[in-house]
């Protein structure tokens, strides 16, 4: 199948994942995977840069509504950085192999999470919370060690980090939703291109796929927004669900 297919797939997987909160990559990673042959790693390295540039596109938004907590992000940014280096050195040595069953136990974390908000749904949230907060010293070790391993995650499955970061930030730092995510999105621009670089010295960034890929992704999350006001979540997120277990089982028996 033609490389010129990626960017359909990429604009695909951009809109769902907008739409969802949950980023482009952890369905771009499949989708390159299962529909176009790519081994799993360049796959992971292209979504990498697709994620740093949506992060980086996306970022001013929340800037803009004072959605970022400045302080948080700073003190989070350097284990983050260190665990997604990390990762992106580990890559070298961890088979294709692992790196599947890993994604796989990825996206039952990521179902079983959206399995309990469906079951439990969060309150409304203030427009403009306030995004400053303080925490104590058994909340920074936590938060610290989450961090690194959100980076990690980020670096060897190429799907962001913001699906540890925001539940830990607000689940365990208290940070307010839209405040969580907004500072999530900041620290996945900058972790997500220092894992990107660290593929690119190992050879993994092929520009044919990297490309359509990033380019498919940006056009796709811009879009997302606007469909994601139409269409009921409930019948998103029951789609997310029935696409991804799917996935579960394609990587299974692959």
């Amino acid at each position: 199948m033609s490389t010129l297919w990626i960017f359909p797939i990429a604009i695909g997987a951009g809109a769902f994942g907008s739409m969802l909160g949950l980023g482009g990559g952890i369905i771009l990673v499949p989708a390159l995977t299962l529909l176009m042959g790519v081994p799993i790693k360049q796959a992971v390295a292209a979504s990498l840069v697709a994620v740093a540039a949506t992060s980086c596109a996306g970022v001013q938004t929340y800037l803009q509504a004072g959605l970022v907590d400045w302080r948080l992000g700073v003190r989070l940014l350097i284990p983050t950085l260190l665990g997604a280096i990390a990762g992106g050195l580990l890559i070298g040595f961890i088979p294709e192999n692992a790196v599947r069953w890993l994604f796989i136990v990825l996206v039952l974390y990521v179902l079983g999470q959206m399995l309990w908000s469906m079951r439990h749904p969060a309150p409304p949230q203030e427009d403009r919370p306030d995004c400053r907060m303080q925490w104590n010293p058994r909340q920074r070790g936590i938060a610290v060690s989450l961090s690194a391993l959100g980076g990690a995650i980020s670096a060897l499955l190429g799907v962001g980090g913001g699906l540890i970061q925001v539940p830990l930030m607000h689940t365990i730092l208290k940070t307010p939703l839209r405040c969580a995510i907004g500072t999530s999105t900041f620290l996945i621009g900058a972790t997500a291109s220092a894992s990107a670089l660290l593929y690119l010295v190992q050879g993994k960034l092929q520009p044919d796929i990297v490309v359509p890929a990033t380019l498919g992704i940006v056009i796709g999350a811009r879009g997302g927004v606007k469909l994601a006001q139409r269409i009921p979540t409930l019948a998103l997120r029951l789609i997310f669900v029935g696409v991804m277990l799917y996935t579960v089982v394609r990587f299974a028996l692959k």
